[in-house]
């Protein structure tokens, strides 16, 4: 019986709150500087978009057929895009789907109405018949993820 009674006293104890609870906001909080220039939500109430300061990524194209191949080539393609936005676009990673597809891309910030170039290379060894690889773009974007292919078919040696 003392036992629980010194457990049920160090329990209350612990969570014992030296702040005042309240449902109201608190009024010490002042982010310093203008909030509107750390946070854009590009989305207005309306659901349209406001791209007034936004990068935007434009590409020419988005998915290369390669076409027929024999297994072990290395397919190449470079993915051309333009900041058509207003905002410097910053490409933060890109992905592929697996290992035998490797995206490289441009680290620095491009400044709007300036172009880039995203390299894709996939190595065919091993991989035979339709082969459709994507590789996922991040970008400070709206949104952030855009997607390019490389799409073809792999014949075994």
């Amino acid at each position: 019986m003392t036992f629980s009674f010194l457990v049920l006293i160090l329990c209350f104890g612990a969570c014992r709150r030296d702040v005042p609870i309240s449902n109201t906001p608190s009024s010490t909080f002042k982010p310093s500087g203008n909030l509107a220039d750390l946070v854009h939500n590009p989305v207005r109430p309306d659901g349209s978009i406001d791209s007034s300061f936004l990068p935007i990524m434009t590409f020419k194209d988005t998915l290369f057929d390669f076409g027929t191949v024999n297994e072990g080539h290395v397919v190449s393609r470079e993915f051309a895009f333009t900041n058509t936005g207003t905002a410097p676009l910053l490409i933060t990673e890109a992905k592929s789907t697996c290992g035998c597809t490797i995206p490289e891309w441009p680290r620095e910030a491009i400044p709007p109405d300036s172009s880039g170039v995203i390299s894709v290379k996939f190595n065919t060894t091993y991989r035979t018949g339709a082969q459709s690889k994507e590789v996922t773009i991040f970008a400070n974007t709206f949104p952030n993820q855009r997607m390019i292919r490389l799409k073809g078919r792999v014949i075994k040696k």
